[in-house]
């Protein structure tokens, strides 16, 4: 059957037995959604004018305000779904408990305190109530809720899927928060300098409701000429407050975030509580996880989260959509899609929209279609190509590469005695991008870029086999076991994975214009890890001078066919700046109080019998 007919065939429940409405065709209206200890959440509901039936509800609980405020103005789209608005949804919106016009306070990633304490409140209970209010109160309401949101909002979709509310019937949880330790603003033990900008955003509470932003996101010191876009360069200038401790004036005085994150710079109770992933054992509707392998925030959660559901919360059914996707990309609808220099597909986010997403939804809150007949519905980035999988498609496989890397710069089945060693000096750390410009969060292309620049620095670690006789398809959980010695008493490390492109490759029709993609030395994955934390994230210990030492780090799941005539590069190296902090390498108890002074140049070594072990199915 042609792709024509599978269209149209497609839009068939949209368009002949529902409706076909437009963000005009709905109403407004503005309601405070009283929570059982009294605080009252704001609430905006828009739902279809001439009601011709019985509606489910689509909603969201976000921390990032419901705007547009005021009931005679609506905003430009109800959702990034069109089709779903097409079809008639009563789309509800909330600020959780603290912020913007809701009452309360406000905490990051909320742990359920009620689940020890039934006096207490929290997101699950907040959640609760607000879905018993709507189904007390809404008019032409079906009964039937679900809940989506990408980031902090999947976050509370995935605290949704816990609630065992009867009227909550799917969840679609698109990249979500789920553990600050080890993604967005701390990782395995490092701080991402790059968030320093929107710190407050999170961490500053309001002191009453508002419409309006009561914190600062404007760049600050290292803006020159706002009007004209001048800034500092990016990496001279948080080389010059490299010790986190100088960076105070970057954040508000009064950020209970950053205050937090300061008292706690191991793995604490504190941070163990705010672990998301263990709560999900609780999961009680179906809920589906979708993100991309290029999310530079959240690709943690996105596959930590799906794991434990599939394993431990059979209730929840759990399914994956995992595309080649950054950061909340699957809810735009771009054409061709490119991660930086590199292509991808066409058409990407909008077929999941129409064709994963959209049945998703009419399926289990209007009882329409068949579900979806996969469990995980996964890119690989390699190929280019969609596999479906009905079980867990990163359980071991039961065959591995095993890829040693030997002093001599390749990467090879064989182990080669001897070291490499390497000079991490702090004070000419290794850019984690080509170019010098200031950005928010992360730019989303380093994700994919091209290596070369880093390759050549001696502070680099270049490991490369030879062009590849047969694909190599890399499915599951990648080990990167680097058998290391420093002679200072601590050290970040950083292992990235490569896919270099042929000499001889031509070009292709989607090639970007101007971008040499001959021998593109294309980054898939990389991993890190304060060297403080390689046995513990609770205990930190410092390295013994010199002793050869292994460090296992951490580079979390793939899908990647490496094809014929392609090398496999490993690359380790110290540092990835400014995106994370610099190591001072001297031992300090707390990396947020160390101080200019403390930062020292450590020679590395990393020895022959180090090895990468890739499980792979082809």
């Amino acid at each position: 059957m042609n792709k024509f007919i599978l269209t149209l065939l497609f839009l068939i429940p949209v368009f002949l037995f529902g409706q076909n409405l437009t963000t005009s065709d709905y109403k407004k209206e503005e309601v405070y959604v009283k929570m059982r200890d009294g605080v009252k959440l704001f609430t905006t509901i828009y739902s279809p004018k001439e009601a011709t039936e019985k509606y489910p509800v689509l909603m969201i609980r976000t921390c990032y305000s419901v705007r547009p405020y005021g009931e005679d103005v609506m905003p430009e789209r109800l959702m990034h779904n069109p089709d779903l608005v097409a079809s008639g949804y009563i789309f509800v919106k909330q600020d959780v408990r603290g912020r913007w016009m809701s009452e309360g306070e406000f905490e990051n990633t909320k742990p359920p305190y009620s689940w020890e304490d039934k006096k207490q409140t929290d997101e699950v209970t907040d959640s609760y109530d607000t879905y018993d209010w709507l189904a007390k109160n809404l008019k032409n309401f079906n009964g039937n809720i679900g809940q989506y949101g990408n980031s902090y909002l999947g976050f509370t979709s995935l605290v949704a899927s816990v609630t065992g509310h009867p009227n909550l019937k799917a969840v679609l949880a698109m990249a979500p928060v789920t553990n600050f330790y080890f993604e967005d603003f701390n990782r395995y033990g490092l701080y991402g300098m790059n968030y320093m900008p929107v710190m407050d955003v999170f961490g500053v509470q309001k002191t009453t409701p508002t419409p309006k932003s009561w914190y600062n996101l404007e760049p600050r010191n290292f803006v020159t000429d706002a009007q004209n876009g001048l800034t500092e360069d990016y990496y001279d200038y948080f080389l010059n407050h490299r010790a986190l401790s100088k960076t105070n004036h970057l954040i508000d005085s009064n950020n209970f975030f950053w205050k937090n994150i300061k008292a706690h710079p191991n793995y604490d109770a504190y941070r163990q509580k705010r672990d998301w992933i263990q709560y999900l054992k609780e999961s009680k509707c179906p809920t589906m996880v979708v993100g991309g392998w290029n999310d530079e925030q959240n690709l943690y959660g996105i596959l930590n989260s799906f794991k434990k559901m599939i394993h431990d919360a059979p209730a929840s059914k759990a399914k994956l959509v995992l595309g080649p996707w950054s950061h909340g990309h699957p809810q735009r609808r771009d054409s061709l899609y490119y991660l930086g220099d590199v292509f991808y597909g066409v058409d990407l986010a909008q077929k999941y929209q129409e064709n994963v997403e959209f049945n998703y939804f009419e399926h289990h809150l209007k009882g329409k279609g068949q579900s979806l007949d996969f469990r995980a519905h996964v890119f690989n980035t390699g190929s280019k190509e969609w596999e479906d999988f009905n079980e867990d498609p990163f359980e071991e496989t039961g065959k591995n590469l095993t890829l040693y890397l030997n002093p001599d710069g390749e990467l090879t089945e064989g182990i080669k005695e001897g070291k490499e060693t390497y000079l991490s000096d702090p004070d000419h750390p290794v850019p984690f991008i080509e170019q010098d410009f200031f950005h928010g969060l992360a730019p989303k292309h380093y994700m994919t870029d091209d290596q070369r620049f880093t390759s050549k620095r001696p502070d680099v670690l270049t490991f490369m086999t030879a062009p590849l006789k047969d694909e190599v398809t890399v499915q599951g959980e990648i080990e990167a076991l680097i058998q290391f010695a420093t002679d200072h008493e601590d050290a970040d490390l950083y292992v990235k994975v490569i896919d270099v492109f042929p000499m001889d490759r031509t070009p292709e029709a989607n090639d970007k214009k101007g971008v040499k993609m001959n021998g593109f030395q294309h980054l898939v994955r990389v991993g890190y890890i304060r060297g403080r934390y390689r046995e513990s994230f609770e205990a930190p210990k410092p390295f013994a001078a010199n002793e050869k030492t292994e460090v296992k780090v951490p580079l979390l799941e793939m899908l990647h066919t490496f094809k014929k005539g392609h090398r496999i590069m490993i690359q380790v190296q110290s540092s990835m700046f400014p995106l994370f902090d610099l190591n001072p390498q001297k031992y300090v108890e707390s990396i947020y109080d160390a101080t200019d002074s403390d930062f020292e140049p450590a020679m590395h070594s990393v020895y022959g019998d180090s090895k990468i072990i890739l499980p792979i199915t082809k």
